[in-house]
C-alpha cells in the first residue's frame, strides 16, 4: 500500500505554500493595487446586492469580509474574488424572502458543506452534465430577472414581488406612484455608469517624445481607473447629493437608512430562529429553504469553475481545489453572518486588468472591507436606493448572452431547445424551477442522441475482400439505442440487399472459430470429416463489426445484440474484428462461440465464410 505523505497532502490543500515561496515586493505591489481596485468595486456592489437579497446593507459587507482571506489560502486562480454576486443574491432572496437573515446564514453554511463534500469526493465532474446552452439561458434569464427586480428602485416604487412576472405586474399596478426625483437620479446614474465604463476602453496613442509618452500613459491609466471605480464614484456622489437635499420630512429621495456599525460577532450558524411570533426549528428552516439547499451550491460551483477556467489561459486547473476553496469560504463565512457567495466575473476581470500577481490580493481587499465596516458604516445612511438599483442593473447587463444564439444557429440548432427552454422557464416559473427544467431538457436530448447512435453501415465489395457489410461503432453502446441499431442492421437481411456471389462455409465440430473452418473450394466437411457439396448463400449476409473504437456495451444492448446475432445466424454470420478484451468478455457472456478476428485475418475469414441456404444444414448459433 502506498504511503501517504502528510506534507504533500497539506501542500495540496493550501496552494499558498507554493506561490508564497517566490513572493517579493514587486508582486506585493501588484497585488495591493489590484486588491484596492477590486475593493472599490466590491463595496458598493456588496451594499447593492444585500438589498437585492432582501437584507440590510451591512450584510453585503459581512459577505465580503472573509472570502478574500480564505481564497488567498486555498484558491489557485489569482484573479478570482469571492464575495456577493447578483445571481446568488437573487437566489438567496428567492429562498429566504419573508424570513430573516438567519435563514440566509444557514443557507450559506449548508451550501458550503455540500460544496466541500462535492470537492472532497471529487464530484466536480457532475457540473459538466449541465450544458453551456442551459447555463447561458439560466444566466441570461437571471440577469433579466435581477434587472427587473430593480425597476421599482429606479422609479421609487414600493411593493412586494418575488418573480419576474410578479415584478412587472407590480410595476404596472403602481406606475402612478412613480417618484420623479428617484427616477431622474437613477437614470442619471445609469448614464454616468455606462459612460464611465466606456472610459477604460479608450486607447491613447503613444507619443514619440518621451515626456509626452509618459503623459499619455498616465492619462491612459487614469481613464482606466475611473472606469473601474465607476460604482464607487457614482455611489459617493449620489450620497453627497442626497445629504445636501435631505429634509427631515417628505424626503425627496428614498435613502438606505440606518446601518448597524461595527464588525460581526463570530457565532455558529443559527439552527433555530424567530420570525415575528413564529419560532422555526432546524427542520422547519430546512423545509423552508427546500430545493435551495441544492440549487445554490450547484450554481455557485458552476459559476466558480467557469470563471477559473476563463482565467486559466491554458494552465491546468484543479477544479476540485476550487470547489473545496469555495466550500470553505461559505462555511466559515456563515460564522460571520454571510449569505451565500461565489466568484464574480466582473470583479475577477477588474483584478486581472489591475495586474494581479497572486491570490494574496484578496488579503488587501478584505482589509479594506474590514476598515469600511469599522469606520464608514454611519456614512452609508444617505446612499440613495435609486443609485444602488442603477449599480445592480448596469452590473448585470453583460450577463445577457445574445451572441450564443447566432453561434448555435450556425453549429448546433438543436441546442437552441435547451437554451430557450431554460430561458423561458426561468422567467415564467422562477429561477430554480427553470434551471431544473433546462437540465431535464438536456437529459431528454441526451437520451435522444443515445437512442440514435451514429452507425455508418457500409457495403464493401472490392477486389481486396468478398462482399460484406461493415460497421464501425464508436465509444459505448447503451440501452437507449439498442432497438434502433438492431432494426437498422436487421433490415440489411431483406432480399433487396442480397448479392449473388457465392463463397463457401465448411463446418468442423469443435473448431474454436464458432464451428466454422475456412476453405476456398465449394466443398463442406460433414461431422465424420467427409466432404459434401453445399448450396451457397449470398456473402452479403456477412456482417463485420469493427470494434477498434468500441469500449463498452450495457446489459440491454447486449441482449439486443444476442437477438441480432440469432437473426443473422439463420442465413449469415457476424464477425467481430479487433475486439478489445473487455468487449470479448461481454460478448462471450451472451453469445455462444462468437467469431473474432484481427484486421490482418479479416480477408481470410471473409473468403471462407458462406452460409447454406437450408438453415438445418448448419443450425442456428446457439445463444
Amino acid at each position: 500500500m502506498k504511503k501517504i505523505d502528510p506534507r504533500r497532502v497539506i501542500s495540496g490543500l493550501f496552494p499558498i505554500l507554493h506561490w508564497s515561496r517566490g513572493y517579493d515586493a514587486r508582486t506585493a505591489v501588484g497585488d495591493l493595487i489590484a486588491g484596492v481596485t477590486v475593493a472599490l468595486t466590491l463595496i458598493p456592489q456588496s451594499i447593492a446586492y444585500a438589498s437585492l437579497a432582501g437584507f440590510e446593507p451591512q450584510y453585503g459587507l459581512y459577505a465580503s469580509l472573509t472570502g478574500g482571506i480564505i481564497y488567498a489560502l486555498l484558491g489557485t486562480c489569482p484573479q478570482i474574488n469571492i464575495g456577493p454576486t447578483a445571481l446568488l443574491s437573487l437566489l438567496t432572496f428567492t429562498y429566504t424572502s419573508g424570513t430573516n437573515p438567519d435563514f440566509a446564514v444557514l443557507l450559506c453554511f449548508i451550501a458550503g458543506i455540500i460544496q466541500l463534500i462535492a470537492g472532497v469526493c471529487q464530484l466536480g465532474f457532475l457540473v459538466e452534465f449541465v450544458s453551456l446552452p442551459v447555463v447561458s439561458g439560466f444566466t441570461s434569464a437571471a440577469a433579466i430577472t435581477i434587472a427587473s427586480s430593480q425597476i421599482k428602485g429606479l422609479l421609487g416604487l414600493k411593493f412586494s414581488a418575488e418573480t419576474f412576472v410578479g415584478t412587472w405586474k407590480g410595476v404596472f399596478g403602481h406606475i402612478q406612484d412613480t417618484r420623479l426625483p428617484d427616477t431622474l437620479l437613477s437614470l442619471a446614474c445609469c448614464i454616468v455608469l455606462l459612460g464611465m465604463k466606456a472610459l477604460k476602453d479608450i486607447r491613447i496613442k503613444a507619443a514619440q517624445d518621451e515626456k509626452d509618452n509618459r503623459s499619455a500613459v498616465v492619462l491612459q491609466r487614469t481613464l482606466w481607473f475611473a472606469g473601474v471605480a465607476r460604482n464607487a464614484v457614482v455611489v459617493v456622489v449620489a450620497a453627497v447629493l442626497a445629504f445636501f437635499i435631505h429634509q427631515d420630512r417628505n424626503d425627496p429621495l428614498i435613502l438606505t437608512g440606518n446601518i448597524t456599525p461595527g464588525l460581526p460577532t463570530p457565532n455558529a450558524p443559527p439552527f433555530s430562529t424567530s420570525v415575528g411570533n413564529t419560532t422555526f426549528g432546524a427542520g422547519d428552516m430546512f423545509s423552508h429553504l427546500g430545493s435551495g439547499l441544492l440549487v445554490v451550491p450547484i450554481v455557485g460551483i458552476i459559476s466558480n469553475v467557469a470563471i477559473a477556467k476563463a482565467f486559466a489561459r491554458g494552465r491546468t486547473l484543479d477544479a476540485t481545489q476550487e470547489i473545496v476553496a469555495l466550500g470553505v469560504c461559505n462555511v466559515l463565512g456563515a460564522f460571520f453572518r454571510s449569505f451565500p457567495v461565489n466568484g464574480s466575473f466582473t470583479r475577477s476581470a477588474v483584478s486581472d486588468a489591475s495586474g494581479v500577481k497572486s491570490p494574496a490580493a484578496g488579503f488587501y481587499t478584505s482589509l479594506i472591507v474590514l476598515l469600511t465596516l469599522a469606520l464608514l458604516t454611519p456614512y452609508f445612511y444617505f446612499i440613495p436606493r435609486a443609485a444602488l438599483a442603477a449599480v445592480i442593473i448596469c452590473a448585470v447587463l453583460h450577463m445577457v448572452d445574445i451572441a450564443i444564439i447566432k453561434n448555435l444557429w450556425k453549429t448546433s440548432r438543436l441546442d437552441l431547445i435547451p437554451l430557450f427552454g431554460t430561458f423561458i422557464c426561468c422567467l415564467a416559473l422562477g429561477i430554480e424551477v427553470g434551471l431544473i427544467c433546462g437540465v431535464l431538457v438536456d437529459v431528454l436530448l441526451l437520451l435522444y442522441y443515445h437512442s440514435r447512435p451514429p452507425l455508418d453501415v457500409q457495403f464493401v465489395d472490392n477486389n481486396d475482400s468478398p462482399p460484406h457489410y461493415a460497421i464501425h461503432p464508436v465509444g459505448g453502446l447503451h440501452f437507449a439505442g439498442a432497438e434502433t441499431v438492431r432494426n437498422k442492421l436487421s433490415s440489411l437481411r431483406s432480399p433487396r440487399n442480397k448479392i449473388n456471389r457465392p463463397v463457401t462455409l465448411t463446418v468442423v465440430p469443435g473448431n474454436p472459430n464458432g464451428g466454422i473452418s475456412f476453405v476456398e473450394n465449394g466443398d463442406a466437411i460433414n461431422d465424420n470429416g467427409r466432404t459434401e457439396d453445399t448450396q451457397v448463400a449470398n456473402s452479403s449476409n456477412v456482417l463485420v463489426v469493427h470494434c477498434d473504437a468500441l469500449y463498452r456495451m450495457d446489459y440491454t444492448f447486449l441482449q439486443s445484440i444476442k437477438m441480432l446475432v440469432t437473426e443473422w445466424s439463420r442465413t449469415g454470420r457476424v464477425i467481430w474484428c479487433n475486439a478489445k478484451p473487455v468487449v470479448k468478455t461481454q460478448l462471450d457472456s451472451v453469445i455462444q462461440d462468437p467469431i473474432y478476428c484481427d484486421s490482418d485475418q479479416l480477408r481470410r475469414f471473409l473468403a471462407g465464410v458462406s452460409v447454406v441456404n437450408d438453415p438445418a444444414a448448419i443450425g442456428d448459433t446457439q445463444l
